[in-house]
């Protein structure tokens, strides 16, 4: 066994635990540091540093969490997520790491974990599944953190109501074709002054890709399509194509372009798929955290 991989024989069971359960929860454990004083947090970071890297260890003590019995008042916060909207608990929690998704998963009704997993990103619903097969218990303290977090989060969203309207509206708006996208969008800002525009702003298109950091677009062109990619970047922005082609090297720029130029003529619609799975392929390495967001044409028109 790697000596890496081996618990310090030393540390009291109960403290060996803690460690394995703050460094599964890892920034989600900010509400739990907090609590603690001075000479428990050095105690306690230093049981971390002493640990292998253990994930068995780490599932048993998410078991051992999710195992441990529950206030009224936590289980008002469980209620009270499995009761709301999908798409808002799902935009909540899609950014947390498969560890704590699992944990939640466990703590909601079994239709809201459901409907839970079916609006998060295939990899991540997986990931927490695989987990959730192996989890433990948590200590209290760390579940009570948990749900504090979670309970001030739902607020906010309930408080954001609107933004959250316009934010799933503007995830269909994402998928449609730019001239309906046009007709719709015009049609909303007729019924309703203002909203329109509110709707555009939280738009996610192909052009804004060009907004990602270098390290982001490296990490999409690596996960993409090469024949969904060559087909999006026809007849593509200057300024989209020229942010793909700033991340590779010459060579594979100049075949990106001989590949492009060989497509020949095609129909607008099939380039608007190419650049919507593009775009939905950064969506969901965006959702799963592995790259952040930056930020009036015939459907089948032919590209020269």
């Amino acid at each position: 066994m790697n000596a890496l991989a081996r618990p310090a024989p030393d540390l009291a069971p109960g403290l060996a635990r803690s460690a394995r359960l703050m460094r599964a929860l890892g920034p989600d454990a900010a509400a739990i540091w907090a609590e603690l004083d001075p000479q428990e947090a050095a105690t306690l970071s230093a049981a971390m540093d002493r640990l292998g890297d253990d994930p068995a260890g780490e599932a048993d003590a998410l078991r051992r969490f999710a195992e441990a019995r529950r206030s009224p008042a936590a289980s008002s916060v469980w209620t009270d997520l499995s009761a709301l909207d999908t798409p808002l608990l799902a935009g909540l929690i899609r950014n947390e790491r498969a560890q704590i998704v699992a944990l939640i998963l466990s703590r909601l009704t079994g239709e809201a974990a459901a409907r839970l997993l079916r609006n998060l990103p295939p990899a991540l619903s997986i990931d927490a599944m695989q987990r959730l097969l192996h989890i433990g218990e948590v200590h209290p303290a760390a579940m009570a953190g948990l749900e504090q977090y979670l309970q001030g989060r739902a607020k906010a969203l309930s408080r954001e109501g609107g933004q959250a309207g316009a934010e799933r509206i503007a995830r269909i708006f994402d998928r449609l074709d730019p001239r309906a996208g046009t007709l719709f969008l015009a049609a909303l800002e007729t019924a309703e002054p203002g909203t329109g525009e509110k709707v555009r702003s939280l738009m996610f298109t192909f052009d804004d890709l060009a907004a990602l950091d270098a390290g982001g677009m490296q990490t999409l062109l690596a996960a993409a399509d090469r024949a969904v990619l060559i087909t999006a970047l026809k007849g593509a922005k200057e300024t989209t194509a020229a942010a793909v082609f700033a991340n590779v090297t010459q060579r594979a720029g100049d075949l990106l372009r001989e590949e492009i130029a060989a497509l020949g003529p095609m129909r607008r619609s099939e380039i608007d798929a190419a650049r919507a799975g593009l775009v939905e392929l950064a969506r969901q390495l965006i959702g799963r955290g592995e790259i952040r967001a930056g930020k009036g044409n015939d459907p089948d028109e032919l590209v020269e």
